[in-house]
């Protein structure tokens, strides 16, 4: 894809998403039309692994791990704030950011992310995660 051809297709794609954002059945067709659409990767489904099961005090699921890019994505909902502390299904309040590092700290240190994105559908907040 050219520039050109990934403004118009960022575009769309803004105009597709811009009144979604429900997280639990939205957030796959999202990131794949994401990758697809807008970042060129010609078979996304197997580029991204969702769902991923990481054990803490109890099993949680990341939203998203890209391992080829060693990125790590935790979505929310459209409504949430993604600076804000949100509480876990543990009771513990933690922003979206700080779930993900919690994540990361708990994978064996080969999968664990260089880069954190947190999302909720209408905007990105991008981490470089230099304590990997």
């Amino acid at each position: 894809m050219t520039d050109i051809e990934k403004r118009a297709a960022a575009k769309k794609f803004a105009e597709i998403w811009k009144d979604q954002g429900y997280e639990k059945g939205q957030s796959q067709p999202f990131w794949i039309s994401l990758l697809r659409d807008v970042m060129g990767v010609k078979n996304p489904e197997q580029f991204i692994i969702f769902e991923d099961q990481v054990v803490l005090d109890h099993t949680s699921f990341i939203d998203g791990i890209i391992p080829e890019t060693h990125v790590l994505i935790e979505q929310k909902g459209i409504n949430k704030d993604l600076r804000k502390a949100i509480k876990q299904s543990d009771g513990t309040m933690l922003s979206p950011f700080q779930q993900a590092k919690r994540y990361s700290a708990d994978l064996p240190y080969s999968k664990r992310p260089r880069w954190i994105v947190t999302c909720n559908f209408k905007a990105f907040l991008i981490y470089f995660n230099h304590t990997r």
